[in-house]
């Protein structure tokens, strides 16, 4: 499966009847309910940019609100790691750069928090798949 562009996460929000814009200065990103608009920091790299506007996505999908608590931050990372992130290609990059997640995070094209949740989250549901 092929991991979604930020063209494609643009089209996804569309889609939903969301406006995606920028901004200069402030936060990576920022869901704006009552406008339906998410709100992208202009200037970031591709990573940082997917990855904001993963997150972002995933508030609205959740149906946070903003601004949102630490337990819906953290849901929308997992929701954006497992957007951005294919079990496949995670496997292919860790088999050719080992556990050195800021070289996995590189390749995938993700910031390296976004893939640690990702690797976290999986291991958390191998151990609770082995209970």
């Amino acid at each position: 499966m092929r991991t979604p562009s930020t063209d494609d996460l643009i089209s996804l929000a569309e889609t939903a009847g969301i406006a995606v814009t920028w901004h200069r200065g402030g936060p990576q990103g920022a869901w704006i309910p009552p406008e339906n608009r998410i709100s992208i920091r202009h200037g970031m790299d591709d990573a940082q940019t997917r990855c904001a506007l993963a997150h972002e996505l995933a508030h609205m999908w959740l149906g946070h609100p903003a601004p949102a608590t630490d337990r819906q931050e953290m849901q929308a990372d997992r929701m954006a790691a497992e957007l951005l992130i294919s079990t496949v290609e995670y496997a292919l990059v860790e088999q050719i750069y080992g556990p050195q997640l800021r070289r996995i995070a590189k390749e995938l094209n993700v910031t390296t928090d976004i893939a640690r949740i990702w690797r976290d989250n999986q291991e958390r549901q191998r151990s609770w798949a082995g209970k």
